[in-house]
């Protein structure tokens, strides 16, 4: 990251640095672009992460390799599809949407391609907030919603989660990663110099199977001579976490279900796999011409995509086209 590539010598980190500085003005460029495609669609998103943790490093300096958007409804998920195409993005990976013991949630990977950089533009969608578990995801509230801000970007004014908001985000994304890096240390200290309400933060992460990924950040923080004065507030983030990650009572009657299969998958067990929240993948479909899946459960929202069976294989998939919006 740049603040520790200017520590080593020049000529060992004029590459990193080069590819930083690229980097950071290609992503803050298509930062705005997004934000433009999604606004102009009238669609309901924020930036998540390292884009916004950004705005309260040093000189806002801190690397981040992609793009992350928090998107509000679950409805408009093909508009945002549809939009980001428009603005030369393309799904890399099936769109994931499921019901879970948090109610709906999708993801969805996509890239651009740019000469500027060695590797396209990353950027990863989820809806209505960042994933947890297999079964489980952390919604993002009215609340996250109602208070997020405007960070102005070369001019423009980009949406933003709140400093308590990103609090919940951060806890929840220490819990996706398996280990803990110099730079979470940074994060939580830029973050924690902006005022969030961590009592608040504490609250809206109650009950949410992260305890993982903040315990590791404390044993981190208790090695650390420079870090000690972010115990407090870990500490009140862990009030109320569960200490396991008991799978809910809905998810555990779909646990079994396989990941792939080697046959074709049959209109019974992709109705059952819809109702009770396995993964469903989902394509944009330009055709409109597959059949309808009666009696599933899948969002009505999601209208205008294409829900395939596990495994994303073709000659291994059933295909249905969701129904249309009544």
């Amino acid at each position: 990251m740049p603040q520790v590539a200017t520590w080593l010598d020049p000529a060992e980190s004029a590459g990193d640095l080069s590819y930083y500085e690229t980097s950071a003005k290609v992503l803050a460029s298509s930062a705005v672009e997004v934000s433009t495609a999604l606004g102009d669609a009238g669609v309901d998103a924020v930036l998540l992460r390292g884009f916004a943790l950004q705005r309260w490093y040093p000189d806002e300096r801190r690397q981040f390799s992609d793009l992350d958007i928090g998107v509000r409804h679950l409805g408009d998920l093909a508009k945002v599809l549809t939009a980001l195409k428009t603005a030369g993005y393309h799904v890399t990976r099936p769109v994931i949407a499921r019901r879970s013991a948090t109610g709906w949630w999708a993801a969805a990977a996509l890239q651009k391609p740019t000469d500027e950089m060695p590797h396209p533009i990353y950027l990863d969608i989820t809806v209505p907030g960042p994933g947890i578990t297999p079964f489980r995801h952390y919604p993002m509230l009215e609340s996250d919603w109602e208070q997020r801000e405007s960070y102005a970007v070369s001019g423009a004014p980009i949406p933003v989660p709140s400093a308590t908001s990103l609090l919940s985000i951060f806890a929840v994304e220490m819990h996706e990663r398996r280990t803990v890096i110099a730079r979470d240390l940074l994060d939580l200290s830029h973050l924690l110099t902006a005022g969030p309400d961590v009592t608040a933060a504490a609250r809206r992460l109650a009950g949410q199977p992260v305890r993982r990924g903040l315990t590791r950040l404390a044993e981190a923080v208790a090695e650390s001579q420079e870090h000690g004065h972010l115990m407090p507030a870990i500490a009140e983030l862990l009030t109320g976490l569960p200490h396991g990650s008991r799978i809910p009572r809905r998810a555990g009657r779909v646990a079994g279900v396989p990941a792939s299969h080697t046959d074709c998958v049959s209109p019974s067990q992709v109705r059952r796999a819809l109702r009770h929240g396995a993964p469903v993948y989902c394509f944009p479909d330009p055709c409109d011409r597959l059949p309808g899946l009666r009696g599933s459960a899948l969002h009505r929202g999601l209208s205008g995509l294409v829900a395939r069976s596990q495994p994303v294989a073709l000659e291994y998939e059933i295909t249905y086209s969701i129904p249309p919006r009544a």
